[in-house]
């Protein structure tokens, strides 16, 4: 395959300097000046720390932009220089597959022998041209109870590769447009080697990067038919072949991850659809839709300290929830497998007590299946709080660096996790709930401390 310089898409013959995309954003909210002044900067590649230091990367400001310039995908572009400077922080690794350590290695370490089951089933199965292909995805694999043991599974081969870097979703949300360029041509090859004709992700992001980024910012044109999980799901609802008998007369709030903005909120309407078949009534968030914060997990590319991340990561998440609390909803649902990690771990640090369900876990219900919540979740919540902590500790020691390997080698510890006995350690006494408590207080009191915005 021949590789060609990949497009930006941001559109610089569109934009007219109106400013609007920074004016009407929920999160930078810029005087109109300022905000003029700000986009002409970040199209001249001048000094503009405001907006590459504040944005979510929630893509609303492509959906204000009246001229369709794509302004989201300019900050990428300048993210990505910087990125090609100073290298990403220590602290990424956390979400790198291929970096010493990750999160994918060290929750090996706490995974129960049943999630050990299902992941190396969906890691080792080679597909063949005939299987229709569920993509897990990275995130889901954190919480592989989610899906693992459902029925909904028996319409696909699940696979699980998490060298495929979720299509190169978060990569191109941190702004690492080089980095996601080769997930892309990767990603290619693999399909084309199983031969493979349908793919579904699990993800809405996944879909929007193999149908619209892949194509048309990598120049990476796939021959597979990509079809959006929750199009299936609800076909397969309509159709009557995934029956929901167990209305589940449940109030909740619905949170519209970053990527559900891709294509003008295409991903928007499905997921309130399928939760109305199962019987849940909606009440929406003051910010919803178009105009939906971020779970937190979108700060990460703007944060310029290692330490201070996580804090900023958590103040944005504690937005979050205030806003799904005063909706009055018993429940706060999401259709994203990246924002259901960081939306347990910060509520178990934030204290908070509403509700957390995947959309999945809300059909399975609604079909009569049993899920193990809140259990499941509050345990692989503080193993993931744990190994932030872990990570924290070890990046104090650490320099930025750059992602030069996006293939994993099986024989590094990613499948082979050393004994990690301080992780263990810190973990098991998260086992204590006094100590759980001690900790999320004091991270409550640091946060406002320790945050940088």
């Amino acid at each position: 395959m021949i590789k060609e310089k990949r497009i930006s898409g941001f559109k610089v013959d569109r934009c007219d300097l109106c400013g609007l995309c920074f004016h009407l954003c929920p999160v930078l909210q810029q005087p109109i000046e300022e905000a003029k002044l700000e986009i002409k900067n970040l199209i001249e590649g001048k000094d503009s720390e405001y907006v590459l230091t504040t944005c979510t990367t929630c893509l609303s400001c492509n959906l204000y932009c009246p001229q369709q310039a794509n302004t989201y995908q300019l900050i990428l572009e300048r993210w990505n220089d910087l990125y090609k400077e100073r290298g990403a922080l220590p602290l990424s690794r956390f979400v790198c597959p291929t970096e010493e350590h990750n999160i994918w290695q060290l929750l090996n370490v706490f995974f129960s022998n049943q999630e050990k089951q299902w992941i190396h089933e969906w890691m080792n199965y080679i597909p063949k041209p005939s299987d229709k292909v569920l993509l897990i995805g990275n995130y889901t694999h954190l919480f592989p109870f989610i899906i693992g043991g459902s029925k909904l599974l028996n319409y696909f081969k699940p696979i699980d590769r998490i060298d495929q870097w979720e299509g190169g979703a978060y990569l191109y949300q941190l702004g690492y447009l080089d980095v996601a360029q080769k997930v892309a041509e990767k990603t290619k090859k693999d399909f084309d080697k199983w031969g493979v004709d349908i793919v579904v992700p699990l993800l809405d992001a996944v879909h929007y990067l193999f149908k619209e980024v892949h194509p048309k910012e990598m120049k990476v044109s796939h021959d597979q038919k990509f079809i959006n999980y929750h199009d299936w799901l609800i076909e397969k609802i309509d159709a009557g072949d995934i029956k929901l008998p167990n209305q589940l007369n449940l109030t909740v709030t619905v949170h519209d991850n970053c990527y559900s903005k891709a294509l003008d909120g295409v991903y928007w309407e499905n997921p309130r659809e399928i939760l109305k078949k199962c019987g849940c009534k909606i009440l929406e968030m003051k910010h919803n839709k178009k105009d939906s914060l971020c779970c937190g997990f979108g700060v990460g590319p703007s944060c310029v300290g290692n330490i201070s991340m996580v804090f900023n990561i958590m103040s944005e998440a504690k937005k979050k929830y205030e806003e799904a609390e005063e909706t009055g909803a018993k429940a706060l649902i999401s259709y994203c497998g990246g924002c259901i990690y960081l939306l347990w771990a910060s509520r178990e640090l934030l204290g908070k007590k509403i509700d957390v369900y995947h959309i999945i876990e809300i059909v399975r219900m609604a079909m009569g299946e049993k899920i193990n919540y809140p259990q499941d979740h509050v345990k692989r919540a503080w193993d993931i709080i744990a190994i932030i902590t872990y990570q924290l500790l070890l990046s104090v020691f650490q320099s930025n660096f750059f992602i030069k390997r996006i293939t994993y080698d099986k024989n590094m510890s990613t499948f082979h996790p050393k004994k990690y006995k301080i992780l263990k350690l810190i973990r098991s006494l998260f086992n204590i709930s006094a100590v759980r408590k001690l900790y999320a207080k004091m991270f409550r009191i640091l946060m406002p401390i320790m945050k940088t915005r």
